[in-house]
């Protein structure tokens, strides 16, 4: 409990100034948690004797979400780490064009090709996100 004012304050400043967690992050954790919780029930729901068939069901249920908030997690980090390699790129051909504006256009011949296969990722990236097709199965 917190009772005097400075207290409330400083706990003010430093929950102010934590830096924002994304919310895939957020989701992926609060969805693991709910897992391994359904999963620590069924286990002592097992161990004591009680009824488990709920668990036949929510298991893989909480499982499949689990699986899925994982692979969006991974694909929405590939996508970042592709844009960030694509600036880190970009800012790594201007300091060369900078240091060598006499060699420009065989800097950038040399260049194109890493530039071509960078701008061919994005695009295939980008455009599996955008066209991929969800299929419902039903049982």
């Amino acid at each position: 409990m917190i009772r005097s004012k400075n207290g409330l304050t400083r706990f003010i400043k430093t929950t102010m100034s934590r830096p924002k967690q994304e919310f895939s992050k957020r989701l992926t954790r609060w969805v693991a948690v709910i897992f391994v919780a359904n999963l620590a029930l069924g286990y002592i729901f097992s161990f004591l004797g009680k009824d488990t068939s709920l668990f036949a069901y929510s298991i893989p249920i909480t499982g499949g979400v689990f699986g899925a908030t994982v692979v969006f997690y991974l694909n929405k980090a590939k996508t970042e780490n592709v844009c960030k390699g694509k600036i880190k790129f970009l800012r790594f051909k201007l300091k060369i064009l900078d240091k060598h504006p006499d060699k420009q256009e065989v800097i950038e011949d040399e260049l194109a090709s890493i530039e071509d296969a960078l701008n061919e990722k994005i695009d295939s990236e980008i455009a599996e996100a955008v066209s991929e097709s969800v299929e419902t199965q039903n049982y």
